[in-house]
């Protein structure tokens, strides 16, 4: 996976391209841990993610509960259809933010 980030301020948009998986959930959450001290809104951009795997969304349900707890935001941004069919099936479409 590669992963590449934007920050503005209060805002951090990670681009994610490739797997989201068990091998590379924990580097998307040790890059995010660097980089959530003053961030309000999160974006991840799944524009390039080719495959998601629970790990995978474990990892945007740790940085969900942890926006939350600061009173952020989190985003997950041109999800492609076949992996938002994963979020609907495990019901969590309702937990996250979409666009």
């Amino acid at each position: 996976m590669n992963i590449q980030s934007k920050k503005n301020e209060t805002e951090l948009i990670l681009f994610l391209s490739g797997s989201f998986d068990s091998v590379t959930a924990p580097m998307v959450q040790e890059d995010l841990e660097k980089q959530l001290a003053d961030v309000t809104k999160l974006v991840l951009d799944f524009t390039e993610v080719t495959f998601l795997s629970s790990a995978g969304i474990r990892c945007i349900l740790w940085a969900e509960k942890h926006m939350q707890s600061r009173r952020g935001s989190q985003i997950l941004r041109k999800v492609s259809n076949e992996l938002k069919e994963v979020f609907v099936l495990t019901a969590l479409d309702n937990v996250l933010t979409f666009e």
